[in-house]
């Protein structure tokens, strides 16, 4: 086995009761919102759908998690030992991004299921919160509420059972988008972290300062830059309509909600700055990061 996938085995062993927790966590969750609905406890229709909401969303911060969990537990612990081993920056921190990203897609397997079972197991009709009005009598201020207990949102049982029949489809496309969007911000988190803590020596209290303007960045910079004509010119091609996601025969009764076009230029803009992203954090580790 070559030192480079030692180094991963280890990693992944640092990460083991981080992600053994994260999924552990969930897994119990989970279960107890589907028992409480099979016993028909009062609300475990609505419980269910918040903890499946709940655990799609999780997506966002597991690898930003996994990834700082790691690197900071090196740094602190043994940065002497892994940063004077023969590998290169971008081989340690390569390291710290493939253990995160193998651990987040078990996590992101395993809660894609949790969560298509708790949807699964509510009527979607009956999840959604009532319609409410309310009226003023005549003649006093007493005022008297009414619920109706029909079809919320205004939209029938048709655009329903379309709408839960396309549940796996949108769960995955929303958790991918999260997870990525996840992975997008720990290539920026560990820019931070590692930039902090390489002036740390030099600058003292005020290295926080090397972190904002990374932030700085991250936010003004690329926001001004994706402001202009020419990125749109460059990024602005392969436009998807989200409908074209969905099979044509459904598009019809999902229009009045998905709504909105995908660039993939936009995407293809933003890996290139994570490849920079993680050049220009792997030479922070190589020649700047001290013990």
């Amino acid at each position: 086995m070559s030192m480079w996938l030692t180094m991963l085995k280890k990693d992944i062993w640092m990460l083991k009761n981080q992600w053994l927790g994260f999924l552990g966590g969930a897994v119990i969750v989970t279960a107890l919102v589907l028992s409480a609905h099979s016993l028909g406890i009062v609300d475990a229709a609505r419980t269910a759908v918040a903890v499946g909401v709940v655990l799609t969303g999780s997506l966002l911060v597991v690898f930003p998690a996994q990834l700082y969990r790691g690197m900071n537990q090196e740094i602190k612990g043994s940065a002497a030992l892994w940063l004077q081993t023969p590998k290169s920056g971008w081989a340690m921190y390569g390291s710290k991004l493939i253990s995160s990203l193998i651990a987040s897609l078990l996590y992101f397997v395993i809660s894609y299921f949790l969560a298509l079972a708790l949807f699964h197991s509510v009527n979607i009709t009956h999840s959604l919160p009532p319609v409410h009005y309310q009226t003023q009598t005549h003649g006093n201020a007493n005022e008297i509420l009414m619920t109706q207990h029909g079809t919320p949102l205004n939209v029938g049982p048709v655009y329903l059972s379309v709408l839960a029949a396309q549940i796996p489809r949108i769960l995955f496309f929303a958790m991918t988008f999260l997870f990525c969007f996840g992975l997008y911000l720990s290539l920026w988190l560990a820019l931070i972290y590692l930039s902090v803590r390489a002036v740390k020596s030099q600058f003292k209290k005020l290295s926080w300062l090397v972190g904002l303007g990374v932030v700085l960045v991250a936010t003004w910079g690329l926001g001004g830059l994706k402001s202009t004509a020419l990125y749109a010119q460059a990024f602005g091609w392969g436009r998807v309509a989200v409908l074209d996601l969905f099979p044509s025969d459904v598009r019809t009764l999902l229009a009045r909600h998905l709504i909105g076009t995908i660039v993939i230029g936009h995407f293809v803009f933003d890996a290139i700055i994570g490849v920079v992203l993680f050049s220009v954090t792997g030479l922070i580790t190589d020649r700047y990061l001290e013990v």
